[in-house]
């Protein structure tokens, strides 16, 4: 099936005219050669117990990533984004095979986004579909994937106002209703803005969510989380700055008789985060501070999570996760790759020396503010952690549309070992190192 809507969609990007769509296809493809050395962060090269072994290799992986707008008039348009082999080259050299080597693979095609958009005669515009959710503003506390949503934007003088309904889960699917199908989906709410003052831009958004599909026991209603976001940026000259705050509340209606089953389940809990980022442009140069913050709760025993789209580092939360909850060694990953209940400053630069290379580096350190793991049994894993990251970096435009680059990044992780389970609070050091081909169209 998607080798036929794949067909048809190339059909279109031939056909334009005659079927009375224009199409404006954009993208990139990347191939890319990587080095890892201790790919979690936390490994040692001799471990006993139950520590995480220090695990180094080479790997490649590559990507094509595109999104086609079919234009049907200068009003309505239908845009598709999609996917094509997002995976590290391992085994399955055959047609129809993984990269694990598994067969039915329908080529590796993934359409992430597909929705509408159509611009009323008054300036109102309404999208429909699976569009990109989870992200806003700056990508500090991020997690930006497809959500299926209806949104509808209208101009004013300050800036857009935004309304969006989203849908997360649909119990009522046909064929698998119950009784209770409309009672247990999961939607959320949200109204937002982009406004215009002088030479800032302020961008609030309010949300509300509601999540009872996947309730841990019968007297339990699910959870509700309320979410405030507030940024702003401004540009002055050569200088210029970004920042964020996020707010989330929870009230997850967890009973006392469920307390010890799910011990980090409390019945309302909060999370908060800040960022700031100033730079200055200096010729063909540029520096810049960057600064950020995420909450704990000591009840829940998890605090807030800088979310998969805020990588300031090539090898922190692009790579592993750094922070959050959890008692054992496995609490390096939470299965998201983000910076979580951290506090964290970081210098960072880049210099332009020609028109086709550049450089670039950045110096971070951070430091945990995780404490109890909310189980009354002892710390997080994380308690008292910290550690730096050295990036450096270089890219060569070959041409307007080719450019090779390359980045290494070495870090340190410190951990404590009274109370938190930890094996060896004196992990290895970490290394990661690529080398990237990248075509844009």
């Amino acid at each position: 099936m998607k080798k036929l809507i794949l067909a048809l969609l190339c059909v279109l990007l031939t056909a334009g005219l005659a079927f009375a769509v224009d199409v404006d296809l954009k993208g990139m493809y990347y191939a890319r050669g990587s080095y890892l050395d201790n790919d979690k962060g936390v490994g040692n090269e001799n471990v006993s117990g139950v520590g995480q072994d220090d695990a180094n290799y080479f790997f490649f992986d590559h990507e094509l990533d595109a999104t086609a707008r079919l234009l049907v008039s200068d009003k309505t348009r239908v845009i598709v984004n999609f996917e094509i082999r997002d995976e590290s080259w391992l085994r399955g050299n055959t047609d129809g095979t993984s990269q694990n080597g598994t067969s039915n693979l329908d080529d590796n095609i993934e359409f992430k986004r597909v929705f509408s958009s159509h611009t009323f005669d008054y300036g109102g515009v309404l999208d429909l579909g699976l569009m990109t959710g989870g992200a806003w503003m700056t990508g500090f506390g991020d997690n930006g994937n497809g959500r299926y949503r209806v949104k509808y934007t209208q101009p004013t003088q300050l800036g857009p106002v935004i309304a969006i309904y989203e849908k997360n889960y649909e119990s009522g699917a046909r064929n698998n209703a119950t009784k209770k199908a409309e009672k247990d989906d999961s939607t959320a709410y949200y109204l937002a803005s982009v406004m215009k003052f002088g030479d800032f831009n302020v961008y609030p958004l309010i949300g509300y969510g509601t999540n009872s599909f996947t309730v841990p026991t019968q007297s339990s209603k699910g959870d509700d989380t309320f979410l405030f976001l507030l940024g702003s940026d401004a540009t002055f000259g050569d200088f210029g700055f970004e920042a964020e705050f996020n707010y989330l509340t929870t009230k997850t209606d967890v009973n006392a008789d469920t307390a010890t089953t799910y011990a980090n389940e409390t019945e309302d809990f909060s999370r908060w985060g800040l960022y700031g980022n100033g730079w200055w442009n200096i010729g063909a140069a540029k520096v810049g501070l960057l600064a950020a913050y995420g909450s704990w709760d000591k009840d829940r025993g998890d605090g807030f999570g800088m979310g998969e789209d805020f990588t300031p580092t090539i090898f922190g939360a692009d790579e592993t996760n750094i922070g959050g909850s959890g008692t054992t060694t496995a609490a390096y990953s939470n299965g998201l790759s983000e910076w979580k209940a951290v506090t964290m400053v970081q210098l960072y630069g880049s210099l332009a020396i020609s028109e086709q290379f550049s450089i670039s580096g950045h110096a971070l350190y951070w430091d945990s503010n995780a404490k109890d793991n909310g189980t009354g049994t002892g710390k997080s894993f994380w308690y008292k952690a910290d550690g730096y990251e050295i990036d450096a970096g270089l890219a060569y435009k070959i041409t307007d549309a080719v450019t090779y680059s390359a980045v290494a990044a070495f870090g340190k992780i410190s951990l404590d070992d009274s109370g938190t389970g930890v094996v060896d609070d004196s992990p290895d050091g970490y290394v990661r190192a690529y080398h990237k081909f990248q075509i844009n169209f």
